[in-house]
């Protein structure tokens, strides 16, 4: 379980940068993929000499247009591209974010409920009243304020438990501790084990709604009030209302500590220790249901995105500009979606998985870049990397419009 101290520290690193097939294209489309794909090379192969990268550490480029749809891959050996599975890391919080918003949007909860309140139509609260869930300022704490990740609730798995806890997992990363202390590889975490830490300790990041701290174990609760307004298990709620009807028939949510697999085809995944890359592709991601477990395609996220924030999918316009909306204290981030030069999206990174998802409404276009590989002591490079590919991919098909976020006033 080497990789999993590499995993701790990763899902949220690259968020806030300032910032169908070729069959189906129009002549315009179909000349520009020939482009795209010489200067995904081009850029690729200084990349690499660059940073010394594995042969086979490659990237894939992929956009979608009201005209049609280019992909571009540069670097892999085995003929890798936009249809290939890999993990989308933190670009898994859109899913969560939107599910949210669409029981807003349904009457079944209200952000701008606190969690300590009575689900509408139930006799349950949102979060339990058990003491696993005794977490520092819950009172105080809206959904909203998760969403846009201004509740103070302490994220426990990229941050230490403290030193002073008076638990054996004291200083170290309550995930670690379980893989590497108790010889557990395939334990399946929960929500209810997860903020029984936090709750425990008496863990807080500060008071809700006055600063922005990044959680993933934020994003985990969101899951656990999808599941408690539904009935239904976060996986099942993703599959019925995004997954089939949108068509992502290669994207999946799993959650079982014994579901450490890819399916096929898979891009397999590189990560440096500091003396060089090893490969990797399993992993347990029970820890991240909700804020970074699913597995898709560059396809499927493409078609994800520009689905859900344009109003093809079920959110209807009004709810889309509520969750787009970057909050006044934030800098890029709204409710589950971030913002880059791109457009509106997210990004997220895994040992061996960096991806970066934009959709512009100005123009209608998604764009997914996606890099089996990451170097811890290059990350700004390798996000810039990936920004400028995005950019020129999208000029190269006749869209070099950027995106300028929308920001409360």
């Amino acid at each position: 379980m080497k990789i999993k101290s590499f995993f701790l520290l990763t899902l949220c690193v690259f968020v806030f940068f300032p910032m169908v097939a070729a069959a189906e294209n129009n002549a315009a489309v179909s000349v520009a993929q020939s482009s795209i794909e010489s200067m995904v090379t081009e850029k690729y192969l200084m990349y690499k000499t660059k940073y010394n990268l594995p042969d086979g550490a490659g990237v894939v480029v992929y956009i979608e247009t009201p005209e049609g749809s280019a992909g571009a891959t540069a670097g892999f050996l085995k003929g890798a591209d936009e249809t290939w599975h890999y993990r989308i890391a933190s670009v898994s919080k859109t899913f969560t974010a939107a599910s949210i918003m669409l029981l807003d949007q349904q009457g079944l909860l209200d952000i701008d409920d606190y969690i300590t309140d009575m689900i509408p139509g139930k006799d349950i609260p949102y979060v339990s009243d058990s003491l696993n869930y005794a977490i520092p300022n819950k009172e105080r704490i809206t959904i909203r304020h998760i969403l846009s990740h201004r509740a103070g609730i302490f994220d426990v798995f990229n941050n230490p438990v403290p030193e002073s806890s008076p638990y054996p997992y004291a200083g170290q990363y309550y995930n670690y501790y379980v893989y590497e202390e108790l010889k557990e590889p395939d334990h399946t975490f929960t929500a209810d084990e997860l903020f029984k830490v936090v709750a425990a300790n008496k863990l807080s990041t500060g008071e809700p709604g006055v600063e922005y701290h990044y959680s993933d174990t934020g994003y985990t609760l969101l899951a656990k009030i999808v599941e408690r307004v539904t009935a239904k298990s976060y996986d099942r709620f993703l599959k019925d209302n995004f997954f089939v009807p949108l068509g992502l028939n290669n994207t999946s949510a799993p959650w079982n500590g014994n579901d450490i697999g890819l399916p096929e085809p898979y891009l397999i995944g590189f990560v440096s220790d500091g003396l060089g890359f090893f490969e990797i592709a399993e992993d347990n991601m029970s820890s991240q249901v909700g804020p970074g477990n699913i597995i898709s395609t560059p396809v499927d996220i493409a078609r994800w995105i520009r689905s859900i924030l344009s109003g093809r999918g079920p959110l209807t316009k009004e709810q889309i500009a509520r969750m787009t909306l970057v909050p006044a204290g934030n800098a890029t981030y709204a409710l589950g979606i971030g913002n880059s030069l791109l457009g509106m999206g997210h990004s997220g990174a895994h040992p061996g998985y960096v991806n970066l998802v934009g959709y512009n409404p100005d123009d209608d276009v998604a764009v997914v870049v996606a890099t089996p590989f990451i170097d811890y002591t290059n990350l700004n490079d390798h996000l810039a990397f990936m920004v400028e590919i995005g950019k020129e991919a999208k000029a190269l098909a006749g869209y070099p419009k950027l995106w300028t976020q929308r920001m409360e006033r």
